[in-house]
């Protein structure tokens, strides 16, 4: 068809970037001087997605020199426009196959030539407000995957877009996605990087290097009870993060005893309780240094003292603190033993090699991937303050 052929690309691009943009909500993925096909998504950057094939660019001028129009839609039944001819065959770029934010990759994508702006425009509108598909994944799965997140305390109704089944709570702010990638195969994206980095130590499982909308994500979580219990923590730790403890604090002493020390001691006690419950929960029951798992033992350690805090936010804050093995706690509470920015145990000068053989902290690693910076605003602190260690040691980044 003469007229299919007539569109440039590079006219399309700019009708899609200019008119279209806002009024359609486009996502772009690429940047503008990419070569052969550009992703986009309408409805926002988790919505439906459509690619546009560009041929390559004239880098001189960053201008794409294709002589027809071709889009990309996830798999769909276009429906009977002017000027929209439907391609027999399925296009086979190496971006849309291989690149991680693609849902187009066949055989999951339909694709058309465009005669002219007309038919652009009424095509993109169309595909905007046309139904959704269904959500990936056998219907079982998408109810088993719906199951685990009400069971951790998503309670609102699950949104769908773009492949991603979308889960929030009216308890607690975090939120998350999950796609099915095969049956017992499952992809997790998090809004939160703080509980993302959390859930990759405690899983071990690696985030993906293409995040895309989301803040971090995993590819490939293994199995319904893996997910399940991914999602658990997922809400446990967003719980913590936003101060649910502190409320709880500021509920629980609203009506002290009348004497001032009475008052003294009684907030302090429920404020130790709580915060000893928050970490806990960030840490999953487990030492931040050996990893152990008797909870019954584990001291809920201030690496800012509660008397030093200059306010109960800083003394419930939940990154003021480490969950730690009772004798580890002991040494960190009287500045025998800090840790550095990366997590490297620093062992103080009173402390000999023999000591510190027998109490087994003489070959504990770093564990940089527990701490954040939060952490380390406190740890410097405690560094300076409570460490007893040298001048290069008390440095310690």
């Amino acid at each position: 068809m003469a007229a299919i052929l007539g569109f440039p690309a590079q006219e399309a691009l700019n009708v899609i970037d200019g008119p279209l943009a806002n009024e359609l909500g486009i996502h772009r993925f690429d940047v503008r001087s990419r070569s052969k096909a550009q992703l986009f998504a309408v409805g926002g950057p988790l919505g439906k997605q459509f690619a546009l094939v560009l041929g390559n660019t004239d880098v001189s001028s960053g201008y794409h020199p294709a002589k027809q129009t071709r889009l990309l839609f996830e798999r769909c039944e276009l429906p009977e426009i002017s000027g929209i001819e439907v391609c027999a065959e399925p296009y086979q770029g190496s971006r849309i196959k291989k690149q991680q934010d693609s849902k187009l990759a066949a055989p999951n994508q339909v694709s058309c030539f465009i005669a002219d702006e007309t038919a652009l425009r009424a095509i993109l509108r169309w595909y905007a407000g046309a139904p959704r598909q269904a959500a990936e994944g056998p219907p079982l799965e998408q109810t088993r995957v719906a199951k685990a997140a009400a069971d951790a305390g998503f309670d609102l109704t699950p949104e769908h877009q773009g492949g991603w089944t979308i889960f929030r709570s009216t308890a607690f702010s975090a939120w998350v996605g999950v796609a099915v990638q095969l049956p017992g195969i499952y992809r997790l994206g998090l809004f939160d990087a703080v509980i993302g980095q959390r859930l990759s130590v405690e899983f071990g499982i690696a985030s993906s290097s293409e995040s895309g909308a989301w803040a971090i994500r995993f590819d490939g979580v293994e199995g319904y009870p893996r997910l399940h219990g991914i999602l658990f923590r997922a809400a446990a730790i967003s719980r913590v993060l936003h101060e649910e403890g502190l409320r709880d604090f500021v509920s629980k002493t609203r009506n002290p005893p009348s004497s001032t020390e009475a008052v003294r001691e009684v907030v302090q006690r429920i404020g130790q309780g709580i915060f000893r419950r928050t970490l806990i929960e960030y840490w999953g029951g487990r030492c931040a240094v050996t990893g152990l798992d008797v909870v019954e033992v584990l001291r809920a350690s201030h690496i800012k003292p509660w008397s030093d805090c200059e306010s109960d936010a800083e003394r419930l804050d939940v990154f003021n603190g480490l969950l730690l093995a009772p004798h580890l706690d002991a040494l960190f509470d009287r500045g025998l033993v800090t840790f550095s920015d990366n997590g490297q145990l620093l062992r103080s000068p009173q402390l000999s090699d023999r000591q510190s053989l027998l109490l087994g902290i003489d070959e504990v690693e770093a564990r940089a991937d527990s701490l954040t910076d939060c952490h380390r605003k406190y740890l410097r602190w405690h560094r300076a303050k409570v460490f007893r260690g040298e001048a290069s040691q008390e440095t310690g980044a």
